[in-house]
Formats: C-alpha cells, structure tokens, sequence
C-alpha cells in the first residue's frame, strides 16, 4: 500500500502476527456495550442476551447463546436469528450452537427477537469464531534471482504464458506492464490516468482485472492487447486482487477479502482471515496457489496462506533476510507481490521498489 500509512498500522500488524505465532490466548482486549437493542413496536423486555463482543470460540467447540428478561417482564416467545436464517425458538436455558470444524472463522452476529401480544423487540449479540489450530510455521529457500525494476512500487504481480505482468502504484507512476523474467525489462507498458493509484492485478477470461487504492475503479484491459475495456466501481479501497479461475478474490486493508463475480463485479461474500489467536488485518497482494490464498501482510516480511472456504490461517511463511542488505536503497519498500507459474510449480515473490525479484519455495519448520 502508499507509504504514507501510519507507524499505527505497522505495530497493529506485526502484533496480530506475532500473537498468531506465539498460539493460543484469551479473547480480544477491546469490547462493546452489552448487546444493541432494537424496539419495533414499543416493547421493552430482553435484559441482556449473551455472549457479547469480546467473545471467543473456537471451531469444533459449542457456543452457548441466551437471554434474560428484564425482572417482572415476560415474552410470548424468544426467537433466535443469524443474518436472514431462522435457527429456533429459545426458552431460558438457551441454545446451543454448535461450531463446525470448518465453520468460518470471524465475527459472528447473532439476532434474538422477544414476540409479545403482537409486538416484537430485538437484541443482537456477537462472538468471533477462531481457528482450531495455530497454523504451520515455514521458512524459505531461493531457487533463483532474477533483476527487477527498483523504479516499480509493485502492488499486483502474476505469471501467464511465460512472462510476468506487474501493477504498481503511486499517482502519475501507476501503469500495467509485461516483463520478461530473465532480464526485468518491460516489454509491453501501459501508464494510467495520472490521478490513479494503482494497485492488485488478476488475469480472468483474457482479461487483466486491475484494482485503484482509494479511486473505487476497477479496471479491465484485454490481456493481449492492453486496450482498456470496461471499468467499475466499488466501496472502500482496493488493495490486493487474486482469482480461483472463476471468481475474483479482493482485498481491502483489512482482514477481510470479498469474494467478487467478474461480470458485474457484485460482492459475494466475504472471507475473515483469523489464526486461533486473532485476525489477521492488513491483508494485501495475493495470488492462488493449489487451492490456497496466499497474502502479503503489508508492513511485513510474511506471507499468510489461507483456507478460502473458511479464512483460516493454514500457514505463515518468514520471509525475512530475503533481500540483502547490499540491495536496499532509501527508496526499498516492503516485501510485496506473489506470483505463481502453475506448470512448473514456481513461485516468485518481490517488494515494492526492489531491484530483484526470487523464486522461492518453502520449508516448514
């Protein structure tokens, strides 16, 4: 992401890595008041409802969710809701909702509506559901170097037909190029608008999807030519981009990642990237490798690999060391970019500003 984000966010980030490394803790130190009521029709009678934020479960475990009328108060029937689906009636012993081992991980909102002489009254609740498992632990090993334009503030990278194709950003620098891996010379470069910050880059359908830090436009060239085709918009930013060959995975600073169709690009869903500790934010370049996600943590030198159908932290690969001393410039910036060449089975990874860019494979500890 721009340089100009905050010494906040880098502490934030390495503290939610490390806490994933160290395994397990207790629930997050932050906390809201006790549930948010809402009167439909003047009714008053759910005291408190349980658990609250700050919560924590884990997959495969039971969460017990229950109420308390208010003294003196009493209710027709207490009705337990998550997002649009009705889950059952509750009495004042609760329900138990059982947590599966491959439930998503993240926040959990929960919706319990007290029914009285035709009235109704809601309360929501909220717990954030972990991993099971602290994820594995890798180191690496460099395969091969290659040069690589330490002009290029990498933000998307990719493989396809045996080149690499580089986004990168800053306003008036942003272009869209083709390099040659052997030499890091672009073959193929196309600029954009100078008030654009570019950012992650996919290749879907013969089409380079292109995301805009904070301009909300998603742009869309044909991969051969590099004519600009289509465009859309979206709410919040745009960091890194990484499809499954049927979608768009898209992240947005945060810990989260919207799952994108292509055709209109409507959200989806949304993935939570959590550990068995805490979430995992800053979540930036990413690319799909054998099934997995695997996501530059900005401000850091780690990569997470992630379980898409859960957000699950499956692996954290130690990136440090990677780029020598020798090699750093007051203009070398932080690890970022992944690509991954499927037919060979090689993965090259670079940074923003970096003169050299690796092919690595990885070790676990």
């Amino acid at each position: 992401m721009n340089v100009r984000k905050s010494l906040l966010s880098v502490l934030a980030a390495l503290s939610a890595l490390l806490g994933a490394c160290a395994g397990r803790g207790g629930a997050p130190s932050d906390a809201r008041p006790e549930g948010e009521a809402s009167a439909e029709a003047g009714l008053s009678v759910i005291g408190s409802v349980s658990p609250v934020y700050g919560h924590t479960v884990r997959q495969g475990d039971v969460q017990r969710i229950a109420f308390a009328l208010k003294e003196g108060a009493r209710a027709d029937s207490v009705v337990l809701s998550i997002g649009e689906r009705r889950i059952a009636a509750l009495d004042t012993a609760g329900y138990e909702y059982a947590v599966a081992k491959d439930h998503p991980v993240g926040r959990l909102i929960y919706r319990l509506t007290a029914y009285l002489d035709g009235r109704s009254e809601s309360r929501t609740g909220e717990f954030t559901v972990l991993a099971a498992e602290a994820p594995s632990l890798y180191g690496y090993r460099v395969r091969n170097v290659f040069p690589h334009d330490r002009g290029h503030y990498t933000q998307g990278l990719l493989w396809h037909d045996g080149c690499l194709y580089e986004s990168t950003g800053i306003e008036g620098r942003s272009a869209l190029y083709k390099i040659d891996l052997s030499t890091g010379k672009a073959l193929k470069t196309e600029p954009l608008d100078a008030e654009l910050f570019g950012e992650g880059l996919a290749l879907l359908d013969g089409k380079f999807y292109l995301l805009t830090w904070q301009n909300n436009k998603a742009l869309v060239y044909d991969a051969g030519t590099f004519e600009k085709t289509g465009e859309f918009g979206y709410a919040g930013e745009g960091w890194g981009l990484a499809t499954d060959g049927r979608y768009l995975y898209m992240s947005d600073g945060s810990e989260k990642i919207h799952v994108i169709d292509p055709e209109g690009f409507r959200r989806l869903r949304t993935i939570e990237v959590y550990t068995d500790r805490s979430k995992v934010p800053y979540i930036n370049e990413m690319e799909w490798i054998d099934g997995e996600l695997w996501a530059n943590v900005y401000t850091t030198d780690t990569i997470v690999r992630i379980d898409p159908r859960t957000g699950v932290v499956t692996g954290i690969v130690d990136m440090r060391g990677l780029l020598s001393e020798a090699d750093v410039d007051a203009t070398t910036d932080v690890l970022n970019g992944i690509a991954y060449d499927a037919e060979n089975g090689r993965i090259f990874v670079t940074g923003k500003n970096w003169n050299k860019l690796f092919e690595i494979s990885t070790v676990k500890e």
